[in-house]
């Protein structure tokens, strides 16, 4: 099961999925969060984004497949009425056609020796008939066909402008082209997919975040176990507190200003996924009902980092996904992912569930 399909599955929990509304009301929530992505991913293409597209509705449509009911089987087919025979109507005896007899053409005159003389067509004297005839009659229908089309043409052509014109308008809307570099928020690299609050009822925010459109190969490998925290560090003046809840074990890290919070890699990790695309999920929420913004980087060694990311994470659970390509190298130890709770600067808390990572696949 992909982030995406996560998602919308955890998105039903909150509400009764039966209801096609409530259904409907989601998905509309999952197309407006990857636009959003998307609109802030400069670096990928026309293709690639419309592939993200493409892989939303075949999601959607594979989920939507579970709720339509079984067709009722057909009625069983009556029987047909005998054929009702009819008296056939007399035919009417067809008169033969009146034929006039072919007028008789004169004799063709002789000349002085006794020879025909050459019959004389009116036409090579100079004389036109007042009839036209058969072939001024189809050039005059030929003539006149071209001057009926052009109105449909003329038409054909104008709705075919107007239809490129309208989806000209269209993309470069979508696209963001004229929006500034502050509405862009180019700071921000790879923004995750998020169901918003109020895009569905049921409850809490209930939020998840994307990859690049793969899905995890093979099992999942854990980085971090809130019940072993000794993988854990803190900077001078950040919290790290093991926390008990409903027999659920979650850290509840916090930091002042910039700092961060590093998770370690072992070596055996990266060994694993060294080659391949990786994808490394964070499971993670908010405290106190509040929303914080999470921002993440990652020193892998040899195998170099993934950047930085930033998420907005909401009070509910959720996975937070980013997919990084590792060299076909051999690591030499172990790495880190830093985590700071809030980037803000507000100090507000985090709690981190687990982080792990698999193969990634498309």
């Amino acid at each position: 099961m992909d982030a995406i399909e996560n998602a919308i599955r955890k998105a039903f929990e909150k509400g009764d999925a039966s209801k096609r509304p409530f259904r409907e009301k989601v998905y509309r929530s999952a197309f407006a969060a990857l636009e959003r992505t998307l609109e802030a991913r400069d670096d990928l293409s026309e293709d690639a984004k419309l592939a993200r597209r493409d892989n939303l509705k075949a999601t959607i449509t594979e989920i939507e497949t579970e709720f339509v009911p079984a067709a009722a089987p057909s009625s069983p087919a009556a029987p047909k009425a005998p054929p009702v025979s009819r008296p056939e109507p007399r035919r009417r005896q067809a008169s033969s056609p009146q034929v006039s007899p072919e007028p008789r053409r004169a004799p063709r005159p002789k000349d002085d020796n006794g020879d025909f003389a050459p019959r004389i067509d009116p036409r090579d004297r100079g004389f036109t008939p007042d009839e036209p005839s058969q072939e001024d009659a189809k050039r005059r229908i030929r003539a006149a066909l071209p001057r009926q089309r052009r109105p449909y043409a003329m038409l054909f052509l104008v709705a075919t402008l107007v239809a490129f014109a309208g989806m000209g308008l269209w993309w470069t809307m979508s696209s963001g082209i004229l929006m500034s570099s502050d509405e862009r928020d180019t700071s921000v690299r790879n923004p995750p997919l998020a169901l918003e609050e109020d895009s569905f009822s049921g409850g809490d925010d209930a939020s998840s975040s994307g990859s690049r459109g793969s899905r995890a190969a093979g099992q999942w490998i854990t980085v971090f176990d809130p019940a072993d925290p000794t993988s854990v560090s803190a900077p001078d003046g950040g919290n790290i507190d093991v926390m008990r809840n409903d027999d659920q074990i979650f850290l509840r890290v916090s930091t002042a200003g910039s700092a961060g919070i590093s998770f370690d890699v072992g070596q055996g990790v990266l060994e694993t996924l060294a080659g391949r695309n990786a994808i490394f999920s964070i499971e993670a929420r908010a405290q106190d009902g509040e929303e914080t913004q999470l921002s993440l980087s990652c020193s892998f060694g040899a195998l170099g980092g993934c950047g930085r990311t930033r998420y907005v994470v909401g009070p509910t659970r959720a996975d937070y996904l980013f997919e990084v390509e590792l060299p076909n190298q051999s690591p030499s130890g172990g790495g880190t992912i830093t985590i700071i709770p809030d980037a803000t600067g507000e100090g507000h808390a985090l709690d981190v569930f687990s982080i792990r990572a698999a193969r990634a696949t498309r």
